[in-house]
């Protein structure tokens, strides 16, 4: 979580600036998808990768170009994308139960902490570094970008190369996140620590703190609560990021009064 959170918290922000909510959660249903072909063409249970990367990836280039060429609005052109994943791995989901039980797809679907392996960390902690450093490197551009398209051009960025750049680090982030949080809930936890971020934030620096901040929290939160209780990983940390949610609408809402 100390790896995860800084990550998603950190993307989180970008995410909600650049209007790719629904994205996100297209990319969690098409990691649904991808686990099934993993599994499907022979890989191991525990760490179907190969299919979740390569259907993700492939989606997300899939979907910015699509985006960048139609002429329909993207949230359509998303929806669309989202509801062909959809049918697509519900339906290899049922091929897939005829050689699991699908019991052992939960973790993917909701997140477990008893299937997190060595290999699931490290990776993780590979795919953070890289994202961070992508990150640190082109945030500027990338903050401009979502604000103003056509000042980020002016300034020397290349908005098409940073759409794309961005679609692909949300996409990893996604990926490596999912034996913690779960395909189906990993959304949550990219789009609402920039949400009660805004509620209490007071300019860029702080929006990216808090976004930060609050991810980490729900992370540990959720990590408590699904260890005491003994329920998914991904729905307790929805649960707890939710609260936050509402507690910074409160906050926000008070602080506000009180300035008037």
């Amino acid at each position: 979580m100390l790896v995860l959170a800084p990550i998603l918290g950190g993307l989180s922000h970008l995410v909600v600036t650049r209007r790719m909510a629904f994205f996100s959660a297209a990319l969690g249903q098409a990691a649904l998808t991808g686990v099934a072909i993993g599994l499907l063409v022979g890989e191991p249970l525990n760490a179907p990768y190969g299919g979740m990367f390569g259907f993700c990836l492939l989606g997300t280039l899939v979907m910015v170009y699509v985006k960048r060429h139609a002429t329909l609005p993207p949230d359509t052109l998303i929806g669309v994308f989202h509801a062909l994943t959809l049918g697509l791995g519900l339906c290899l989901l049922v091929l897939v139960t005829r050689q699991f039980n699908v019991h052992q797809v939960e973790s993917v679907l909701f997140g477990s902490l008893l299937t997190v392996t060595d290999w699931d960390l490290a990776l993780l902690l590979g795919v953070g570094i890289v994202v961070a450093v992508m990150l640190a490197r082109n945030y500027n551009s990338l903050l401009l970008d979502s604000l103003s398209p056509p000042l980020a051009k002016v300034a020397g960025a290349e908005p098409s190369f940073l759409e794309y750049l961005f679609a692909l680090l949300l996409t990893l982030a996604i990926v490596v996140s999912l034996k913690i949080i779960g395909a189906l809930l990993v959304d949550a936890l990219v789009v609402v620590p920039a949400a009660a971020a805004r509620n209490i934030a007071r300019g860029t620096r702080s929006y990216l703190a808090w976004s930060v901040t609050v991810a980490f929290l729900a992370g540990v939160g959720g990590l408590v609560i699904s260890t005491r209780l003994v329920v998914p990983t991904g729905g307790a940390v929805v649960l707890a990021v939710s609260g936050i949610f509402f507690v910074t609408l409160v906050a926000g809402r008070l602080t506000v009064r009180r300035q008037s």
